[in-house]
């Protein structure tokens, strides 16, 4: 069951699409080092750097990994990507608002990789469905 609050976060359109373009890169765990002082390095705006058993995975802007893929030569990459950030400091107790808004997505048939912050949470498109997924949103924000 959804949150009460879900409504109102969503019909206040809370979102914004990040400017920059972003790859998607999985690397071998052996490369937590190198993934993590590229990150530390490029000092983005956003990034994200997740580290599972048997694989790392970065998502950074693609111009920076453009510039520094050469490194990691084992890589794995998939880009571009948009992001769409909900800029509204979500309650750690909120529950249903990204399942609101992936279902939204979901319905017009935008597949999504969900990125999650400490108090924010962002949705990963590919590049071709940004305009669907921001339509979907709008319909899903108009519709609560």
């Amino acid at each position: 069951m959804s949150d009460p609050r879900v409504p109102a976060i969503l019909r206040a359109r809370p979102w914004r699409v990040r400017p920059e373009h972003f790859a998607l890169v999985g690397l071998p765990p052996t490369a937590y080092g190198a993934a993590a002082g590229l990150l530390a390095e490029l000092r983005a705006p956003f990034a994200q750097l997740v580290a599972e058993p048997d694989v790392l995975t970065l998502l950074l802007p693609a111009e920076a990994w453009q510039s520094h893929s050469a490194a990691f030569p084992a890589a794995q990459f998939e880009q571009p990507f948009r992001i769409i950030s909900f800029d509204v400091d979500l309650p750690p107790d909120l529950v249903g608002f990204l399942a609101a808004a992936s279902a939204a997505l979901a319905g017009v048939g935008v597949p999504i990789l969900a990125v999650c912050g400490y108090s924010k949470d962002h949705i990963a498109v590919r590049d071709q469905h940004l305009g669907a997924a921001l339509a979907a949103l709008e319909a899903l924000a108009g519709a609560k």
